[in-house]
């Protein structure tokens, strides 16, 4: 009876998979982690959290969000146009800095009671809130290469919103068990983690008015054709560094087909 071993794994071809998921483990960071957890605890979360536990009128709770939420319409835009002049990532640190700051002013002005109030503590929040999504829709598809933009950027924005899809629920059961009133402001300290926010803000890489990675370059100046050239030997020390990695595998790979040979080839002596 012939006995078949299993020695080694079977060598697998390098997907384009494999491409996306090692630029989401570099790009993938706190950088704009707050800003759907702060789009789903302020229009989700909030209008339950004005009527539950504020004890007002589901009606009253919707349109006091509603109208925050027209008012929104009319800053964001505003964000987007002034990031162009003056970059992305000021506002990036701002909204970081505004939520680690504001967080607790804002609920204490929505637990007042008094209208006027309401509206201000979440004209705060919605501020915040403006910064980032003013100018993520920029930002996160300059953070990737163009031969794997699609892909990665897909990728890393269903993961956040699929984590802070349960925003909502994890604000109503900290406030139900503690019956503190704070709680989500906390929460969003915490969970959007507003200083390490910072510090990847102050680090990460202006992409306003550049080429998109992998696109062709163009220049207006002298200086802006050195910007450009200095991103270029970056993009090319990182695809040499993709590549590196990708042999690297491939010699693992290759070592273990060897022995797996060697191994069939005991078995079989006059195999050569």
């Amino acid at each position: 009876m012939a006995t078949h071993h299993n020695w080694g794994t079977a060598w697998t071809p390098p997907t384009t998979i494999q491409r996306p998921i090692r630029h989401l483990r570099r790009r993938i960071s706190s950088r704009h982690k707050a800003a759907p957890f702060t789009y789903y605890l302020l229009l989700a979360y909030m209008p339950s959290y004005l009527s539950h536990n504020l004890r007002y009128s589901e009606d009253h709770g919707v349109l006091i969000i509603i109208a925050m939420m027209i008012g929104m319409l009319f800053v964001q835009p505003l964000i987007g146009l002034a990031s162009d002049r003056f970059g992305r990532r000021p506002f990036v640190i701002v909204g970081y800095i505004g939520l680690l700051v504001l967080a607790i002013p804002a609920f204490t002005l929505i637990i007042s009671g008094k209208i006027g109030l309401i509206f201000v503590g979440l004209f705060m929040l919605a501020i915040v809130l403006n910064c980032f999504t003013g100018v993520m829709a920029s930002t996160l598809p300059a953070m990737f290469p163009t031969r794997i933009r699609y892909s990665a950027l897909a990728a890393s924005f269903n993961i956040a919103i699929i984590v802070a899809g349960l925003t909502p629920t994890i604000a109503a059961a900290l406030v139900d068990t503690t019956g503190s009133l704070y709680l989500p402001a906390y929460y969003l300290m915490a969970v959007a983690v507003a200083v390490v926010g910072i510090v990847t803000g102050i680090f990460m890489k202006e992409t306003a008015n550049l080429p998109l990675r992998g696109a062709t370059p163009s220049a207006s100046s002298k200086q802006e054709a050195k910007e450009l050239l200095i991103q270029t030997l970056d993009d090319i020390e990182q695809s040499v560094e993709d590549i590196d990695a990708d042999i690297a595998k491939l010699l693992e790979q290759i070592a273990a087909l060897e022995l797996r040979k060697q191994r069939y080839v005991d078995l079989h002596p006059r195999l050569d």
